[in-house]
């Protein structure tokens, strides 16, 4: 290449780095220009047990295995009742089982998707985190947005969230989730006016802390706080993520009739 060729490649390539300059300027937000987000690249899995959304110890389909929210005492009441009969599902003989929200949608929905059995993957830009959960995704805005007005509010699976940087800290709220869906194996179901609050960092290279505060002014006598970790996977190059959980399908082992779950036992 000539040495003009050389000098007119540089200009071109300084208009263009000049050009996306401008361009980041005036569609990003201020605060944009010295974003520098932490490093929370790879593949994560939550630590411990999925079978309780406020504990790491819980010990998933075991009878008796429960997350204890600070239940007034009506709704813990009621609370027992649907435990135990969530407990009989899958039983062919059982008189009156509920089924599992979780498996009746395929989908496990907020909160309970803070503690999932699948891989976690950080998306962080200037102007939103996409915390990828199987094949769902949490958006989470950090543009400063306000919330939709009230009329333009509805339950929605995910619930809506908007999120903060103090530091390397993501502080996110979420509002709007569904108040028919459990939060873990078991029949826990929130308030429509349940918020959740997540203070997320990283504290040591291979662990996220989820610093987790759930506010139900109609369900609980008192905030729920409890705390998760996910724990970074190894980076082997050779690993590839799992295909998303799909459900109701001709090849469902155990399919959805009638609501209740029909128990296919495997050869």
């Amino acid at each position: 290449m000539s040495h003009k060729h050389r000098i007119s490649g540089m200009i071109e390539r300084g208009v263009v780095s000049a050009a996306v300059a401008v361009f980041l300027s005036v569609v990003l937000p201020a605060h944009a220009a010295n974003f520098n987000p932490p490093d929370w690249s790879g593949t994560w899995r939550a630590v411990g047990s999925v079978g309780t959304l406020g504990s790491e110890k819980g010990i998933i389909f075991a009878k008796e295995t429960r997350d204890y929210a600070p239940l007034k005492p009506q709704y813990e009441a009621e609370y027992d009742a649907l435990r135990v009969r969530a407990e009989e599902q899958g039983d062919p003989n059982a008189k009156d089982p509920i089924t599992d929200t979780n498996t009746l949608n395929c989908f496990a929905g907020m909160p309970r998707l803070i503690a999932a059995p699948f891989s976690y993957n950080f998306l962080i830009t200037p102007t939103e985190v996409f915390i990828i959960i199987d094949k769902a995704v949490r958006q989470v805005f950090t543009d400063g947005r306000p919330w939709p007005s009230t009329d333009a509010q509805w339950p929605l699976m995910l619930g809506r969230s908007r999120g903060t940087w103090q530091g390397d800290t993501l502080v996110i709220d979420t509002i709007n989730m569904r108040n028919d869906m459990w939060t873990d194996p078991t029949p826990l179901m929130l308030s429509s006016q349940a918020s959740v609050e997540e203070r997320l960092r990283k504290i040591n290279p291979t662990t996220i802390e989820d610093q987790v505060t759930i506010h139900d002014p109609v369900k609980f006598t008192k905030d729920w706080k409890f705390v998760r970790h996910y724990a970074r996977e190894p980076d082997d190059k050779t690993s590839w993520p799992d295909d998303p959980e799909l459900c109701g399908g001709p090849s469902d082992r155990n399919r959805i009739v009638n609501g209740q779950v029909t128990v296919t036992l495997p050869q």
